[in-house]
């Protein structure tokens, strides 16, 4: 299960973000965060596209997230404060940064009169940031929605991620009753 979201941009310079649960080496879920910077802008038809980039080392990064930094990021996005965490894998050093930004939007609304004007808000958005080796940056913000639907996403993450290692602990414990139970000796009669 996946969950993507693609911020193309007319100067070439966005990003798409997919958080992933998977499966991890034990079978339990596992969360993975994979970005991939864009490739191209087709400026008549105002789109950007990603797929040309998507078996490029260096236009994609992906990683996995323990439950503590799913926790972590999940306080950060409810609380507005910073999260920051490193990961070293092979030669690849890579910082990574969830923190709160405060977008400029436009809005529409009725002045007192009645008629529509337009006003700038400040908007509660989230930016997410993958630096690797210092030089190759992955970059999206997130806006309110999105970064509600991402928490939502990472609640239900570690929900799978618990009922399978509570369904581990069962089975393995039915197991071992049932082993346990077929080597006991009938018991002599008391007479």
């Amino acid at each position: 299960m996946s969950l993507p979201i693609y911020k193309p941009n007319s100067k070439n310079t966005g990003s798409g973000f997919s958080f992933k649960i998977g499966t991890s080496k034990n079978n339990d879920p596992a969360l993975f965060v994979t970005a991939i910077l864009q490739h191209s802008w087709d400026a008549e038809k105002r789109q950007g596209y990603f797929k040309d980039n998507q078996d490029n080392p260096d236009k994609t990064i992906n990683l996995k997230f323990s439950e503590f930094e799913v926790g972590h990021i999940m306080h950060a996005m409810r609380t507005r404060s910073t999260y920051k965490t490193f990961h070293a894998y092979g030669e690849d050093k890579t910082s990574i940064k969830f923190m709160p930004w405060d977008k400029k939007s436009k809005q529409s609304s009725k002045n007192k009169d009645g008629e529509w004007v337009e006003e700038w808000v400040t908007v509660p958005a989230f930016s997410v940031s993958f630096v690797r080796n210092g030089n190759q940056n992955f970059v999206i913000g997130l806006e309110p929605g999105e970064t509600e639907t991402v928490i939502e996403f990472f609640k239900f993450f570690l929900s799978e991620l618990f009922s399978s290692r509570r369904q581990r602990e069962l089975d393995l414990f039915l197991k071992n009753k049932t082993q346990d139970s077929s080597k006991a000796q009938p018991e002599a009669p008391p007479f």
